[in-house]
């Protein structure tokens, strides 16, 4: 049941940090395996960062109510290799550069309004819905298949979203987040558990334009390559008046460790997570050797604080791709300055719809693990970031005991003014 409401907000009662916990409560920072083996565990990972396009050649999307109101889309989206080349050059604090490359899958499949409370399932359909671009609404994803290349590869997948009308530049716009999972893959995706998640923009008459990142776990090796893959060529221009921006959170080491938060009524009722932030480099092509991704972590530019609001003693579901486990987030973000000096500056994202399922580690028998998938919007920042706008999406893995996490975040920025656009081709 994708759509569950979701936990309540994180408190800050209790605030954990590198506090001890209470005698009663498991230390989430044992190690049932080495922290080190657990976080190599985490990044045996496919990443696959997509640019989402409507396919000028299919039909109007539109689906409708008896009434001829908006009641979803039926998507045909083409998906472009996908190039965020970050720095810290400049004023801004982050800077990337946005190239969108050639079309690499599609991904067909329908987002249907739901009304509040409804439970989603993948072959159940929803009672017409009618779109209110006024107010937020959530939305589910049914009968996804998405197909790399020649179609050989890909998977089939079924989430959930919501949509967050906001005014940019004295325009409304309608956007969305939306997670996903992985039901079943085919070709080099078989077998393999999996989460995308989306953030762009809403086109009541064209459908969905934005960022999918994809993460597929591939112990294996059956995605992954550690050779170079070809560099990303602009094809297409980047997102008019938006800039994205890509950054990985991982703990410093063992020694970072992850706190309880407590509600008023003294119960647990959430995470006090921290880590550093990174640049991460990731790419992926279809050569001689079949579809094949590559990824290399980059340096340190900041840190990250979240406060999680996720009951792990009493959950409310078992985390499967059917019945995931809801949890909300606020994440700060601090950017370090020029030569590790003062702050650039912060920024807050509210993560207020997240998605969580458990994950197993076939090398490590018994050893804990979850994936997350979140979004949220960007709620505005502190010096290099005053008035940042946008949104943000949050795909990760952690390991529990050790709770080593393995974080990606895909912000996208309301920037008509380039601000945070690095220059160069495809910028």
């Amino acid at each position: 049941m994708m759509n569950q409401e979701p936990s309540s907000r994180p408190s800050t009662d209790g605030r954990g940090g590198g506090a001890a916990a209470a005698p009663s409560l498991p230390d989430l920072n044992a190690e049932t395996y080495p922290f080190p083996v657990v976080q190599r565990l985490l990044d045996q990972a496919a990443t696959f960062n997509l640019l989402s396009r409507p396919d000028p050649q299919a039909p109007a999307p539109v689906l409708t109510t008896a009434g001829g109101a908006v009641a979803g889309f039926r998507l045909r989206e083409v998906l472009h290799r996908f190039e965020i080349a970050m720095d810290t050059s400049g004023p801004a604090g982050l800077r990337a550069r946005n190239t969108v490359g050639e079309p690499a899958a599609v991904f067909e499949q329908r987002w249907l309004l739901i009304p509040p409370g409804y439970a989603a399932l993948p072959d159940r359909e929803p009672p017409p819905t009618a779109l209110d671009p006024e107010r937020p609404q959530r939305f589910v994803l049914l009968d996804g298949i998405c197909r790399f290349g020649r179609g050989a590869d890909g998977f089939r997948g079924f989430g959930g979203g919501s949509t967050f009308p906001v005014t940019c530049g004295g325009r409304p716009q309608l956007l969305a987040g939306a997670v996903g999972t992985l039901l079943e893959g085919f070709g080099r995706f078989q077998g393999l558990a999996g989460t995308y998640t989306y953030c762009g923009v809403i086109d009541p008459q064209r459908g969905f334009s934005g960022s999918l990142f994809l993460r597929v776990m591939d112990p294996r090796g059956a995605l992954r390559t550690d050779e170079a893959v070809p560099p990303v060529r602009p094809v297409v221009e980047a997102d008019p008046g938006v800039t994205y921006l890509l950054l990985r959170g991982q703990k410093r080491d063992a020694r970072q460790k992850t706190g309880y938060l407590y509600g008023p009524d003294g119960q647990v009722n959430g995470l006090d997570v921290e880590q550093q932030l990174r640049f991460f480099d990731t790419g992926f092509s279809s050569g001689p050797a079949g579809l094949r991704t590559a990824a290399r972590i980059g340096p340190v530019v900041g840190s990250m604080t979240a406060r999680i609001a996720f009951n792990l003693f009493n959950p409310g579901a078992p985390g499967t791709d059917l019945s995931p486990i809801p949890f909300q987030s606020v994440n700060d973000y601090t950017v370090s300055g020029a030569g590790g000096g003062q702050p650039a500056g912060s920024f807050v994202a509210d993560g207020g719809e997240g998605r969580t399922f458990t994950l197993e580690f076939p090398e490590a028998p018994g050893q804990r693990g979850l994936r997350f998938g979140g979004f949220g919007p960007i709620l505005g920042g502190t010096g290099a970031f005053q008035g940042m706008e946008g949104l943000m999406s949050d795909n990760s893995v952690v390991g529990i005991a050790p709770h080593a996490l393995a974080t990606h975040y895909v912000l996208r920025v309301h920037d008509p003014a380039g601000r945070f656009r690095a220059p160069g081709p495809g910028a």
